[in-house]
């Protein structure tokens, strides 16, 4: 028998290979049951040429990346902020990319059973769970993603949070209806609680599980444990499923 497929998605600034070593305690666990993909954002980042990631902290990050991988700095999308001076709205530059690019791998990989994404990839990964809707179907973002891809079972977002900017808010106009984890840090400066929350609301059968770090994942045995229990209750072969 097949292992059932969860597709991770990694968060701005990081790619597959770091997130697959920030998690390794996790698919460790579950390596006997689910493949975890761990594909690469298509989304080159060059972090000097944004002021607000030249900061101490991020040579670290940058060292931890190169350490870890070979696939460099990484994003799904690039945000631009809008300018009300010149009547121009913020967008995600890049997400039509990443959307076809994110599709082709799911149908090259075979069928996923559930999405789980952190940061910028788990806004990704609410995004791709509400439009995989069947009534989501005529979207112009839908477009972009292989007509005939599953809706995976369950979904998890660790420092989720939706797009901001109202060109997207039609992307969760039918909600996430699949059992979803939200993981939500207490003290998360990046993405602060409030945000997350705006995705719990959208989600129809959400979980939640707030922990006291920051913008990074659970490290407690116990927080774990009730992630590992969520996939092994909720993620399972749709009826479509071949």
């Amino acid at each position: 028998m097949s292992k059932l497929r969860i597709l991770c998605l990694h968060g701005f600034t990081s790619n597959g290979s770091v997130h697959a070593h920030q998690i390794r305690g996790i698919t460790k666990a579950l390596s006997a049951e689910y493949e975890f993909l761990f594909p690469v954002g298509p989304h080159e980042v060059e972090i000097t040429e944004n002021p607000k990631l030249e900061r101490p902290s991020m040579k670290s990050w940058s060292e931890y990346v190169s350490k870890y991988s070979t696939s460099g700095h990484r994003g799904w999308w690039v945000t631009k902020e809008p300018n009300p001076a010149n009547g121009e709205q913020g967008t995600f530059e890049g997400l039509e990319k990443s959307l076809k690019y994110i599709g082709d791998f799911i149908h090259n990989s075979g069928p996923v059973h559930a999405i789980w994404g952190f940061s910028q990839g788990a806004c990704f990964a609410g995004m791709l769970m509400a439009l995989l809707s069947l009534k989501q179907m005529d979207n112009p973002l839908r477009n972009h993603l292989p007509c005939q891809l599953l809706v995976p079972s369950a979904g998890i977002f660790i420092a989720g949070f939706k797009a901001r900017f109202p060109q997207y808010d039609s992307a969760y106009a039918s909600g996430i209806d699949v059992p979803t984890l939200h993981v939500i840090g207490s003290q998360d400066v990046a993405v602060v609680p409030e945000r997350s929350e705006a995705l719990v609301k959208i989600s129809t059968n959400p979980s939640v599980l707030r922990h006291g770090g920051g913008h990074n994942f659970p490290v407690s045995e116990e927080d774990q444990k009730i992630i590992i229990d969520f996939l092994r209750q909720n993620v399972r072969v749709t009826s479509t499923d071949h």
